[in-house]
């Protein structure tokens, strides 16, 4: 490899993965990958390099991270790293591979890539191995989002002028346009096998909806005292999300679906993004 990889720091054991919560922060200049808990509040950090360590994805099937990085130079690559303290590269090319997501079983990788002249949805064994592109446009496509049973794939596109949310079914091929208005509309996760989860504009904020695929209907609109930048959802009925107040502060959050109650997890002026359960 031609980067000098400061390795995940030798404090994280197994007992990492014990963690709910991961989240990129920036300290000191740079973006690195941290993890909290949700009982007791105790962070520790995953990621130590000199550039940016940015998304990341937690597969309970396999107990690995998958996350994307800068730090080649100025590429943008995937990596993975695994309780065993193993960490991977699994693109090497010179543009931009980011927004990494496991497939539900833990053997495949989604990613968005500009490999090819402009962002498009790939996917990849989990090794990094039979990289496949599944969209062809010349506008953007990416931020892709597995369903639960690994069927379909969420991904947002602005190929009709606006960002908008599609999903592409794997086996027939058939691609779908969830929404299909002026607005800010922006895949966050898929809440149930069909319903997704989206950041669009209410009311001059970014907010979270709750849209089922059939219709692209809105189920419900989940409202918060901020702007929500980021989002993601488990199957206990939770999400958890980065919420930028009127002071500019961006914290993570946790929410319960059900009754709406939302707890503050982290509380700091440092710029946060891309919050994902690790459960």
């Amino acid at each position: 490899m031609k980067y000098l990889i400061s390795i995940i720091i030798t404090l994280l054991t197994n007992d990492l993965f014990s963690q709910k919560v991961m989240y990129s922060e920036l300290t000191d200049t740079n973006w690195d990958i941290y993890a909290i808990s949700t009982e007791d509040g105790i962070i520790k950090k995953i990621t130590n390099d000199s550039l940016k360590d940015f998304q990341s994805d937690y597969s309970i099937r396999n107990g690995s991270i998958v996350f994307d990085s800068y730090r080649d130079e100025n590429s943008r690559n995937i990596f993975t790293y695994n309780s065993k303290g193993e960490l991977n590269q699994l693109t090497h090319l010179k543009t931009r591979d980011g927004h990494p997501v496991w497939s539900p079983d833990g053997n495949k990788i989604a990613f968005q890539s500009s490999r090819t002249g402009n962002p498009e949805v790939f996917v990849m064994d989990s090794n990094g191995e039979n990289v496949k592109q599944l969209t062809f446009n010349e506008a953007f496509d990416g931020i892709p989002k597995w369903s639960p049973n690994g069927q379909l794939l969420a991904f947002n596109s602005n190929r009709n002028g606006y960002p908008n949310v599609f999903t592409l079914n794997q086996e027939t091929k058939e691609l779908k346009q969830i929404t299909s208005n002026e607005s800010y509309n922006f895949i966050q996760d898929w809440i149930s096998k069909t319903a997704v989860l989206i950041i669009t504009d209410v009311a001059e904020k970014r907010q979270m909806q709750i849209l089922e695929i059939k219709k692209g209907s809105t189920i419900r609109t989940i409202p918060t005292d901020g702007d929500v930048t980021y989002a993601r959802c488990n199957m206990n009925g939770q999400i958890v999300f980065t919420q930028k107040t009127n002071d500019g502060e961006v914290n993570v959050f946790l929410m319960n679906i059900e009754n709406g109650n939302i707890r503050q997890l982290t509380d700091s002026s440092n710029k946060k993004r891309f919050p994902a359960f690790m459960e």
